[in-house]
């Protein structure tokens, strides 16, 4: 192994030379997404592809990468030269999250030898296919969504291949706008491959090889040890993605075994005619970015954090889609769906874990299935066609964490998947031709809890200067809200509007393209949220009146929903009380009612341990940490012994929000969000509690 200290000046050389790429992508770069809003990535890789560092706000970006050098090297593997570049968009054959992110790759060479790769991607605003920005609702195969590249050369030798050049700018639109976008990704390249060439003379080809390897292994071994702190035994989530009237099952089952993590999801729904389908490689991406944030927030993001799971789905499901299915979001809606539920599965190991050092960053999932952006076509400002994604609608609200609000406007609570940033208002109007009117943090109710969600984003802007425009929507989370944890309810929903030049308001289904906008007509955008931590009614009277105080929230809801009379300290001490013995009088009875038996208290011997947020193991009983009722008996599910609520809270018609209730004081224990007719959407069952009986 190497020096420590010789170790940690590479790895932060190796960290300054990522982000010296990716900011000289957002200087190159000329559309407002790669420019200003900081769509793109620059991340190095080790010869074999495996992710060594990364630069650039979508940290999200950095594993994909490693799909795209893995079919290089497959697919050109002996013929590989200095000068080569390559490009890639193909979900199917070496892409990124999807064809419009372009990735760049440049394999890294010293002395005539391989000793690493750099890849840059970009959000492009058009990769050609049958609507502008390639976005496709309509599309039901993947030939009618994007032009789509294999790994192919565009560079050979240092070479350019014009021919490559022409055939992609015959088949997109913006040619102009989007070469020079790629380009700064092959800009990114270079100054990233420079500053690697200049590390391996200073340090040697072959000590910065065994430097690589030496913080993937340290990572990973550090990893392991924080794995091997969690419980072993399965614990299970699902959730569904929508598309209009039809529900998608997207489930997932962690088991925590010999220091590793197996997310199986192979009991999704199969792929869909929609463009939503994913790619196990997707998921890996986007949850490894989220373990990296709770197990290892201390350590470098590479390719150690990823070797401790693994991700298995079916071929020809949701989540391993095959051609010719539509692929043009397998980022969004269902990719952050499965790794909201994968999350979901790992915080309900660490709440059933009382040695992890995980337990002081648990945090609800995710929200990134609620990103709601859409893209805008017709003619431009300059009087020729244009188009371009709003990206302000990805702007969800966060779910809270155990011990804290979170922000209002960025999807995750932990970590920093896609840190965009919004662009400035004066910068939007001056490129596109609307006018925004509002823009800022959605008021009203959203994931209400002892610690609430964020407030998501809320936007009104106006079409101006042109005779009108085409709208698409990628929106999701309109019907099924994102659940909360610990007892939170759930967050609110997406909701879209047009604003008729008459003033009235009419609602939008959220996928669908080809709406179109005519001068003077408004669009409205309220965002998702995630969901809530721990029953409303814990939350520091003090802090609901400060919301409603900053007009986050009514009176009125301050008094439904958190039990609080405004400047009342008594009233709403009475009050809070009262709603307790009302939802005592309104459940349903436990599935298996307990009360404290001389057998029972006997079964109950034994130290204390935690199995969820507010219940803890003793012995082969499950107790309320709260009242110290009797949940359960091993190897029972702890919700068996909790009296139900069925539609506890307002959704939509086909959604149940199920309250499972402490049965000694009424407080919720847990607020469960399942389609109409279907079971408990998740279970822990820690090996320490399926044996316990029988121990």
């Amino acid at each position: 192994m190497i020096d420590p200290i010789v170790l940690e000046v590479i790895r932060c050389k190796l960290e300054a030379i990522a982000n010296d790429g990716a900011k000289n992508i957002k200087r190159t770069a000329v559309s407002p997404a790669v420019a200003d809003s900081g769509d793109c990535s620059c991340a190095i890789y080790d010869a074999s592809g495996a992710l060594l560092v990364g630069g650039g706000a979508i940290v999200i970006h950095f594993h994909t990468g490693s799909n795209g050098v893995e079919k290089i090297l497959e697919l050109h593997g002996d013929t590989l030269a200095p000068g080569d570049v390559f490009m890639v968009n193909d979900p199917y054959s070496g892409g990124g999250f999807h064809a419009q992110d372009v990735y760049v790759h440049m394999p890294i060479f010293a002395e005539d030898k391989l000793i690493g790769w750099v890849g840059c991607s970009a959000h492009m605003m058009d990769m050609g296919g049958s609507v502008l920005g390639s976005f496709s609702p309509d599309a039901t195969e993947c030939y009618q969504e994007a032009f789509r590249f294999p790994p192919v050369r565009i560079s050979r030798n240092g070479e350019e291949q014009g021919d490559i050049w022409a055939i992609l700018r015959n088949n997109i639109r913006l040619p102009d706008l989007v070469e020079i976008d790629i380009r700064s990704l092959i800009s990114g390249c270079y100054v990233t491959q420079q500053g690697i060439i200049k590390l391996a003379e200073e340090y040697g080809a072959d000590t910065l090889a065994e430097a690589s390897a030496d913080l993937i292994r340290l990572t990973e071994v550090e990893m392991r040890r924080r794995v091997e702190l969690l419980e072993e035994g399965e614990y299970s989530f699902v959730s569904w993605s929508e598309w209009t009237e039809e529900n998608f099952k997207v489930p997932c089952t962690l088991t925590v075994r010999d220091g590793k993590l197996t997310f199986d999801y192979t009991e999704a729904s199969p792929q869909s005619s929609h463009y939503f389908n994913s790619k196990p490689y997707v998921i890996t991406s986007l949850l490894g970015v989220q373990v990296g944030a709770t197990l290892g927030y201390d350590l470098p993001l590479n390719e150690g954090t990823f070797k401790i799971f693994e991700v298995l789905c079916r071929p020809g499901s949701l989540l391993d889609a095959q051609p010719p299915a539509p692929i043009g979001a397998p980022h969004l809606d269902v990719g952050m769906n499965a790794s909201e539920v994968g999350m979901h599965t790992l915080n309900l190991a660490i709440a059933a874990s009382p040695n992890s050092t995980a337990r002081a960053r648990m945090s609800g999932p995710s929200a990134g299935s609620g990103i709601t952006n859409h893209t805008l076509t017709g003619i431009g400002l300059n009087g020729k066609p244009d188009g371009w994604l709003m990206l302000d609608g990805g702007k969800v609200g966060t779910s809270a964490g155990h011990d804290r609000d979170p922000g209002d406007t960025f999807y995750e609570g932990l970590g920093n998947g896609a840190a965009t940033e919004l662009v400035d208002v004066e910068v939007v109007e001056s490129w596109y031709p609307i006018l925004i009117n509002r823009r800022g943090p959605r008021e009203g109710l959203n994931g209400a809890g002892m610690f609430r969600s964020g407030a998501g984003m809320s936007m009104e802007y106006v079409v101006r200067g042109t005779d009108g425009l085409s709208m698409t929507l990628m929106g999701n989370r309109e019907r099924v809200p994102i659940a909360g944890l610990g007892g939170g309810l759930p967050g609110a929903v997406t909701e879209f509007h047009i604003r008729r030049r008459d003033g009235s308001i009419d609602p939008l289904a959220c996928h669908q393209q080809g709406i179109p906008l005519k001068e003077g007509e408004g669009v409205l955008i309220d965002c998702a949220s995630g969901g809530g931590w721990g029953d409303p009614l814990d939350r520091e009277p003090a802090m609901v009146e400060a919301d409603v105080t900053d007009m986050r929230i009514s009176a009125e809801d301050a008094q439904a929903v958190y039990g609080v009379i405004v400047g009342d300290v008594r009233s709403t001490t009475e009050l809070r009380a009262q709603k307790l013995r009302e939802r005592l009088d309104r459940a349903q009875p436990a599935v298996k009612p307990l009360t404290w038996t001389a057998d029972l208290r006997l079964a109950a011997q034994g130290a204390p341990a935690p199995l969820y947020v507010g219940v803890e193991q003793h012995g082969a009983v499950a107790i309320s940490t709260r009242s110290g009722a009797p949940l359960a008996v091993s190897p029972d599910s702890w919700t068996d012994g909790c009296p139900t609520i069925e539609h506890f809270v307002e959704s939509s018609s086909d959604v149940n929000v199920v309250a499972y209730l402490d049965p000694g004081s009424g407080h919720l224990l847990a607020v469960d969000v399942r389609l109409e007719g279907a079971g408990r959407s998740f279970n822990t069952a820690p090996k320490r509690w399926t044996e316990a009986k029988a121990a």
